[in-house]
This record gives C-alpha cells, structure tokens and sequence, in this order.
C-alpha cells in the first residue's frame, strides 16, 4: 500500500489597504512583507483495506474498504492510477515516470463503484471492484487510488489574507493525502519464482540502533512475487527472527529490488545470520528464497 501527499494552493491576496487604490503623492517606500504561509494537512485518517488485490481465474469481484479514522467529515475520489516500480521499491504514477519500464496496464479490465464519497467520523465505505478476462495470458496492474479531497472551508477568505498580512500575500498551502493499493490480474499459470542475493550486515544508525541487513531480491518468474523478508540468526532449532520487514513486493518492471531491513534485537559477534524471503502470496508460507549474511 502506497501513502502519499501532494500540496496544493489555496490562496487569498491582500495587496496593500483600500486607501492605496486612492493617488498619493510621493508615498514613503516600505520594506518588502514576507507572505504569510500556513500549511494544512488533509486526508491524515484515510486508510484502505485489503492492502492488495490479486485477481485471477477463481476470482473476478472483490471488496475494498475505505475508512474515515478522523473527527471530521471527508470526502474522496476514487480513481484508477498506472504506477510503476523503480528497483529501490519506489512507486511513481506513469505520468512521473514516463520512460521507466512498465507492466501491462489493468486499467481497462476493471470496473469499479462509487467514484466518490464522503464519510462521516469513523465512518466506511465498500469499494466493489470487478474484473473481466484479459484476452492474453499474463500478469496485468493498476493500482486503485484513493485521495481525501479538501472540506470546502479550506483557504482564506479576503478579510482574513488582509488581516493576516495586510501589506502582502497570504498562502494556505493543503497537503493531500491519498492512498494506492495495487489490483493485480493474472490470466493462465502462475510463475511466481524469487532469490535471495548480497545479504549483509550493517553497523548501526539512525533508525537501525541494531544495525540493519541489506539484500537484494530477485525476481526469477514472470509473475511479480510478494511476501515477507525475515532476518533470522542462529542455527537450527536455536534459530530465531531479529527481524522483519512485511509486505515487501517485486513488481515484473524490474527484476530485482534492493531493501534494507532493521534488526530488532543486537546480532552477537560470530552468530550466523541468514535472510529469508517467504512468500504471502500464491502459495502463502512458502520459501521463495534464503542466504547468508555477510559480515
């Protein structure tokens, strides 16, 4: 699932007072007035369950959650975004990444009801999705886009900007928060093959006081892979996660992602350690790929 923000403007001016639309001799110069900006986030309490979507032959309809966590009443837009993967797991919408390699879109395959709504506090809402067979075997995607749109009481009125800042601008800047989550269509059988490659061990830092393990995962079929990466030190039945990073996915765009993964507890000196990608996905519980950690 993607979260994401994007500002807008919504602006009020206030050039000067009313009594300098009147002709006056040689005004004094002042110094120029900062503008006042104010920055407002909308949309914080959106979330959306599942957090993906597969479609394949046994199933052509699903149920999509959107849910108002906040105080206040919101309204959303539904909407349907191509995106694409960038191999450190970075997801851009098409528009911003036009020349990146692409999977094919879902976009026409998928119908979808209601496009709009607004939900009051704690409030939810069914999204229904449904599919028809693509005409080609294959793994197709779009990503189902879910954007908090701003109450109609944002921005500044007139008299406000004035007040604010009578000799110069008043901005509101609105951040819009939205939420993607992918629909994946697959048509035929289902190559979903993965590799564990560069595991190694990271000295601690900001953000990792344990240190951290970074790993490249490869994707080996045709089909993208998704699942959990697991840091697992010890041998045996001593074996035990220090730590783990969920829902990590590889995308048919590319063919190997690279993740960094925080250990939750300290790694002893000399303790073997060892990534596991297992898989949360076609065959859910399956090991898709391991290795050792280097030092």
């Amino acid at each position: 699932m993607l979260r994401s923000a994007a500002p807008i403007l919504a602006a009020a001016l206030a050039f000067g007072s009313a009594a300098a639309a009147q002709p006056q001799a040689a005004p004094a110069q002042t110094p120029p007035v900062a503008p006042v900006v104010t920055a407002t986030p909308t949309g914080a309490d959106l979330n959306i369950s599942p957090r993906r979507v597969t479609f394949d032959a046994t199933q052509r309809a699903a149920s999509v959650y959107v849910f108002n966590q906040g105080d206040a009443p919101a309204t959303y837009t539904v909407e349907l975004v191509d995106r694409v993967m960038s191999s450190d797991g970075q997801i851009r919408s098409v528009a911003d990444a036009p020349d990146a390699p692409r999977s094919p879109s879902a976009m026409d395959l998928i119908q979808y009801t209601p496009r709009r709504v607004t939900l009051q506090p704690k409030e939810s809402q069914v999204i229904r999705v449904r599919v028809r067979p693509p005409e080609a075997p294959g793994e197709y995607r779009t990503h189902l886009t879910v954007t908090a749109l701003p109450p109609e009481t944002t921005g500044f009125t007139a008299e406000q900007a004035a007040e604010n800042n009578p000799n110069g601008v008043a901005l509101q800047i609105t951040a819009l928060f939205s939420v993607s989550i992918p629909l994946i269509v697959r048509e035929g059988p289902v190559d979903a093959r993965a590799a564990v490659e560069n595991a190694r061990l990271l000295p601690a830092a900001d953000g990792a006081p344990n240190g951290a393990v970074a790993v490249d995962l490869v994707r080996l079929g045709a089909n993208s892979v998704y699942g959990d990466v697991q840091i697992r030190a010890g041998t045996g039945a001593d074996e035990h996660v220090v730590g783990q990073v969920r829902g990590i996915a590889v995308y048919p765009e590319i063919e190997r992602r690279a993740v960094v993964a925080p250990l939750a507890v300290p790694v002893a000196a000399g303790e073997s350690v060892r990534v596991v990608y297992v898989d949360d996905d076609a065959n859910a519980g399956t090991v898709l790929g391991s290795a050792p950690a280097s030092r």
